[in-house]
């Protein structure tokens, strides 16, 4: 009876293990934010080649070496950027210098609610006698208060041009992370793979790639496409209603449209300000915005779950919240790239036994059942290189570890 005890083994320690990987996830968190002008690029080209990897794939089946396709795919990609920068530069701009005039011209049409809203203050203070304390602090308040204008000084210029050191440090290290993935990243991913001890880990890395790359590759490419359309409706359908700068807006909802829930909102009230600046009738920039919400709602609510189906379908609580944890940390680009790493965790713990209860919670469906047989090919192999395609038809006869 001793002896049983003896060789029993002890309960594991669950708070121990729950508080040691909450702070394995906060040390990574803490890592990615102290460390953010380093890795948002990295990650940026990362996503980018997802997207861009078929194309250099269908070159190199037509013959064309993939350093020639990486650089023809990123040339096209730059002539793509700089079109679209080139079409909405000057109407941004001309937006931007007029905002405090925009501000002003809606002051002035929505001055009815707000008249309103004093004709009720007045007949309230009317109800109740002023004191004298009162009116000596209203004299107070009226007096002039001085204002001081400080010209800009070097310490601002010293601001800007740092700002633009980390958008050149930025595109440098994502142009050229982008390059040498569409040009050598599937070698690499090939010597990850040889470089595994067992069979086992090497099946379930080559599935963890694959899940990876090509679903998110697809959905990313699937929602650009999507975007595209979205920002061409709205393009047109603000030109019909006579909107200045289509262009801007079109684009402006493409952009916009990659970050879920938020961008639509976004979208929407500046094109509200700018349509109840241009409008001469109010109710019109209801119309306007009106108009765009409705194709906004249009793609979001039947086009996009009619092209991506379920598989895709995440819970709105947890993509706002990772918007607003990659925000918080990485800017302006964590935002966009906010939903991608979302996709990416959760396929990533699909492949995963131990992380199938998280990977249910990020929205995957309930597993296929197993096959006996299956064939396990590492990214992209080479027609000479045979032994890379791996047929597993039966348990692999290796040793299991001891318990």
């Amino acid at each position: 009876m001793s002896n049983a005890h003896a060789k029993q083994a002890p309960p594991p320690n669950t708070a121990g293990v729950l508080s040691a990987r909450i702070c394995a996830v906060t040390l990574v968190l803490y890592g990615a934010y102290y460390a953010r002008s380093m890795i948002v690029p990295i990650v940026t080209a990362v996503v980018l080649y997802l997207v861009l990897r078929p194309l250099v794939r269908h070159a190199q089946r037509l013959g064309v070496p993939p350093a020639l396709g990486a650089i023809g795919t990123m040339v096209g990609l730059l002539v793509l950027l700089s079109l679209g920068t080139f079409l909405v530069l000057q109407p941004a701009k001309e937006t931007i210098a007029e905002a405090p005039r925009h501000v002003a011209v809606v002051k002035e049409k929505l001055s009815t609610i707000t008249d309103k809203l004093k004709a009720v203050d007045r007949a309230a203070e009317d109800l109740t006698e002023p004191s004298d304390e009162a009116v000596a602090e209203e004299m107070e308040e009226e007096k002039p208060v001085p204002v001081e204008i400080k010209q800009p000084n070097w310490t601002n210029n010293l601001s800007y041009l740092s700002g633009t050191g980390n958008v050149v440090s930025f595109l440098t290290i994502c142009g050229a992370m982008l390059y040498f993935l569409l040009a050598t990243g599937d070698n690499l991913l090939r010597s990850i793979v040889r470089a595994l001890p067992n069979m086992t880990a090497r099946r379930r890395l080559v599935e963890v790639l694959q899940n990876v790359q090509e679903g998110l590759g697809s959905y990313l490419a699937q929602v650009t496409t999507i975007n595209a359309c979205l920002g061409l409706s709205v393009g047109i359908a603000l030109w019909i209603l006579g909107m200045p700068s289509p262009v801007l807006w079109g684009v402006m909802a493409f952009a916009f449209n990659f970050i879920p829930l938020v961008g639509a909102i976004a979208g929407a009230c500046i094109i509200f300000v700018v349509a109840l600046v241009n409008f001469e009738p109010t109710y019109y920039a209801f119309v306007v915005t009106g108009t765009f919400l409705a194709l906004t709602s249009l793609e979001g609510q039947f086009l996009t779950p009619a092209i991506l189906g379920r598989s895709m379908s995440m819970s709105p609580v947890l993509v706002f919240v990772s918007i607003v944890v990659w925000g918080w940390m990485w800017g302006v680009v964590g935002v966009f790239l906010s939903v991608p790493i979302l996709i990416a965790a959760r396929m990533t713990c699909e492949s995963y036994d131990g992380l199938a209860p998280l990977a249910t919670i990020l929205g995957a469906a309930d597993p296929a059942p197993a096959t006996t047989s299956a064939t396990v090919r590492s990214p992209e192999p080479d027609v000479d290189e045979p032994s890379q395609v791996v047929r597993i038809d039966q348990p692999a006869t290796e040793a299991a570890p001891a318990s």
